[in-house]
């Protein structure tokens, strides 16, 4: 058994090795064939004896050994020939080696994805002298998006093992994690799967589907601010529904940048953000023309940038509305986006 996968191990011999095993001549190096004649021999010695059939003449040994060579070589082809080659026991995990997650389970950015599978139905090559039956396969895996742009790099490798006589029904089993990205939207994406027999020349391929949980973003074909949020503090999670706050709180506050263009090769995105504080006199309170300023690469491009704002405020500032007028620079495309949130203090 290969000691790539210690799996099902059941008893079995080569047919067609232990039916060679019955097929000898009535003659050494000799085969029966249509249209021959035993030629007349003159007894002068023992030494002198020729037992060979011939053909027209001539001896035909030479020929029984290229008619064998020719039967093994069909032999060969026709197992490559009969392979029907299929991937089951698929599919994406949330751990190594756990179930199969469900069709409503969601995975989230910066979390691992786990997949196995295994393969049937592969070529077997073999050894008419030794009775070494090999496999030769290889695999890719690739997480993609909908448009079918990989998330990660693949994931590839080749299973190459010898099988012994007794191994019957083997199939190679393999696993791989990725690392999600931090900056993927919700939405349905896939694995994308291909296995390739060396032996048999055969292909398949399978898509095993699985959802992306966090931020929805809604494509733009240009910069944009999405899913502004006004938090109670620094951590939360929830946003609050009425952004109103006291005079001495910090104003909190989170949003999505997207729609901005990156660069090749590395998908390199270069953004800016600013903004100025109206109290409630219409003036300004505070102003950062230049708050933050972001710009990285990664294997797949992002399709969002989360930007914050943290704004203190002292026991005397007036109480009333303000306005935060933001403005989002995409330094690559040359865009401008500008947007206005409100809150309060009471």
């Amino acid at each position: 058994m290969p000691a790539g996968d210690r799996m099902h191990r059941l008893s079995g011999r080569d047919p067609l090795a232990a039916g060679r095993e019955h097929q000898k001549p009535n003659y050494p190096s000799v085969m029966p064939v249509h249209r021959f004649s035993r030629v007349p021999q003159k007894i002068i010695g023992i030494k002198d004896a020729s037992p060979y059939f011939q053909v027209a003449g001539r001896p035909i040994a030479g020929l029984i050994v290229a008619v064998l060579l020719l039967f093994l070589s069909g032999v060969g082809k026709l197992c490559a020939a009969e392979s029907s080659l299929a991937i089951l026991d698929a599919g994406p995990e949330s751990s190594e080696d756990a179930p199969f997650v469900s069709n409503d389970y969601q995975f989230y950015p910066g979390d691992y994805l786990y997949f196995r599978f295994q393969v049937t139905g592969f070529a077997i090559q073999t050894s008419e002298t030794t009775e070494v039956r090999k496999i030769s396969l290889n695999y890719e895996i690739t997480p993609q998006d909908a448009n079918g742009v990989p998330l990660t790099p693949a994931a590839s490798g080749d299973i190459k093992d010898e099988l012994n006589p007794e191994d019957k029904n083997w199939t190679p089993k393999r696993r791989a994690s990725f690392l999600l990205p931090s900056f993927i939207a919700s939405g349905q994406f896939h694995i994308h799967l291909v296995v390739r027999d060396l032996i048999g020349k055969t292909q398949t391929e399978r898509d095993f589907p699985f959802r992306m949980g966090g931020v929805t973003i809604v494509p733009s074909s240009s910069i944009t601010v999405e899913n502004f949020r006004f938090f109670r503090k620094e951590g939360d999670r929830q946003s609050l529904e009425v952004p109103a706050y006291a005079p001495g709180d910090t104003i909190y506050a989170r949003f999505d940048m997207a729609g901005y263009q990156t660069s090749t090769p590395d998908n390199q995105y270069h953004l800016t953000y600013g903004l100025t504080v109206f109290g409630p006199d219409g003036k300004p309170f505070i102003q950062q023309p230049q708050a933050a300023e972001l710009s990285t690469g990664s294997f797949y491009p992002a399709q969002f940038v989360p930007g914050n704002i943290n704004l203190t405020t002292t026991r005397t500032s007036a109480k009333g509305a303000y306005v935060i007028a933001l403005t989002v620079r995409d330094l690559i495309a040359n865009g401008t986006y500008e947007t206005k949130r409100s809150f309060t203090l009471e």
